[in-house]
This record gives C-alpha cells, sequence and structure tokens, in this order.
C-alpha cells in the first residue's frame, strides 16, 4: 500500500509568528483526520521544502501532497518551490527521485480566492465594530506577477457584496495603488474611520514594521489617529488572517482525495 503525506508549505520568516501559525495549522490539520502531516518553508525558516522532502523519502512516504500556505501565487508558487520539489516551473507535480526513493508530488495551489477568505475579513470588521463614515482598505503584499492584485481585488468586492460601501485596495510593494496612497485618498475623501485588513498569513517584517508607517501607526501599533487637516481620523489595523482555524478546513479538503 502506497504511503501519503501532505506538506503544509510556508513562506519562512525571520519572526517566529510564520512558523507558529503552519505549526498550529498542522495540528489542526491531524486532527482531521490527515496522515503524515510535515511542514517545509520557502526561505528563512527551518526546515526548508527540499529538507523536508527529503525527511517524507525517509519516512517512506509514496504519494507527497505540497499545499503552499499563501494567499496567491506568485513567483515563490511558481518558481521557487517547485525547483525545492524538484519539479518543473508552473507545474502541478511529478515525479520526482529523493535519497534512491521515487515519490510523486502532487502541487496543489495556495488558498487564493476561496469565500472562506472574504468571510474572516467581513468577520474583522465587523468586530471592530465601528460607525459613521468608515473606509475599508485591503492590504496585499504586491508581486510582479498578476496573481495577487487579482485575488486582493476579488475579495475587496467581496466585502462590498457584503454591504461594507468604501472598500479599497493597497499593497505593500511592488503594486498600485500603494496603502500611502489609498489612506491619503480615503482621508481625502472625507472618512471618519479607517479599517485596515492585511491579507497576509501572518506577521512579520511587513506588516509589523514596514506597514504601520504606511498607515500613519507607530511601528507595532493596531490602532492610533491621524490628524489631517484639522480632523482627527481613527485607524484600525488588524491582525493577519492565517490563524484562523477553519483554514484547516480547506488544506483538508486538497490533501483527502489524495489518501483514498
Amino acid at each position: 500500500m502506497r504511503k501519503t503525506g501532505t506538506m503544509i508549505i510556508g513562506h519562512g520568516s525571520r519572526f517566529a509568528y510564520n512558523s507558529a501559525v503552519l505549526e498550529m495549522q498542522a495540528e489542526l490539520l491531524r486532527g482531521k483526520g490527515i496522515e503524515n502531516v510535515y511542514v517545509g518553508y520557502n526561505e528563512t525558516s527551518l526546515p526548508r521544502v527540499d529538507d523536508t522532502l527529503g525527511f517524507m523519502a525517509e519516512d517512506g512516504v509514496d504519494e507527497v501532497v505540497a499545499i503552499p500556505f499563501f494567499i496567491a501565487s506568485g513567483l515563490h508558487i511558481t518558481r521557487d518551490i517547485p525547483a525545492k520539489l524538484g519539479v518543473p516551473p508552473g507545474s502541478r507535480g511529478g515525479k520526482v527521485t529523493v535519497g534512491g526513493r521515487e515519490m510523486t508530488v502532487h502541487y496543489e495551489t495556495p488558498l487564493g480566492k476561496d469565500p472562506l477568505l472574504t468571510d474572516i475579513l467581513d468577520e474583522k470588521i465587523r468586530e471592530l465594530g465601528r460607525g459613521g463614515r468608515i473606509g475599508i482598505i485591503v492590504i496585499g503584499h504586491g508581486s510582479k506577477l498578476p496573481h495577487n492584485t487579482d485575488t486582493v481585488s476579488f475579495h475587496a468586492e467581496g466585502l462590498r457584496a457584503r454591504g461594507h460601501r468604501d472598500v479599497r485596495v493597497g499593497y505593500n510593494e511592488m503594486d498600485s495603488p500603494s496603502v500611502e496612497e489609498t489612506v491619503r485618498g480615503m482621508l481625502e475623501d472625507g472618512v471618519e474611520g479607517i479599517i485596515a485588513l492585511p491579507l497576509f498569513i501572518s506577521s512579520g517584517a511587513h506588516l509589523v514594521n514596514d506597514v504601520p508607517p504606511k498607515l500613519g501607526l507607530a511601528a507595532h501599533a493596531r490602532t492610533g489617529e491621524i490628524e489631517f487637516e484639522g480632523r482627527t481620523v481613527t485607524v484600525d489595523y488588524a491582525g493577519p488572517v492565517g490563524n484562523d482555524p477553519r483554514l484547516a478546513d480547506l488544506m483538508a479538503a486538497k490533501a483527502a482525495p489524495y489518501y483514498g
């Protein structure tokens, strides 16, 4: 009987947040009956994807379900991770030989446009309970490829469909509009408050250090005020989405068909 294992793949970070989120989701996935669950990282954190593939080979795994725990596709998904898995760039998997063992890699897709992500963002807005004229900014990482902007725009539109009137997008880098440009536009349009929703898996250098100043907040801050043309505008900065336990259900749905 062929042995199947699942590898949850994280971005990796010099902060501990990303690995903590992945380990939490891996444990939830095991609790849903998915056997032989491993984690691996694209960069910075350990173990790396190729190391984890080696561990799976040593453990006798024949079928590898590789699930990128990322919001959207990009160069990491299409180029970097396939190279570490030993499959062609842009492919959905293939046969690889690791430590003398032949394995079949099934390379799944990131979380992408699943409506659950929109639900999570919607819940964050409602938990804050802000009244008045509120502007909402969905913050994406940004990418040289179009997948990130497509995904962020999809979830922004989903929030509009759920009744939130002023929903805009902004990117930390590479894409436009930038976070700063979107915040400036909201202030000029007279919003009374801003809710910032990072569509990121976990905290890290971008969310801790880069994004808060772009929102007019101090580093590490979750709330604050902006003075603009005689008005005081409250800014609420929500946490990332990756620690929501329901995301394990999405991964379980991706993995289960390969277990026969």
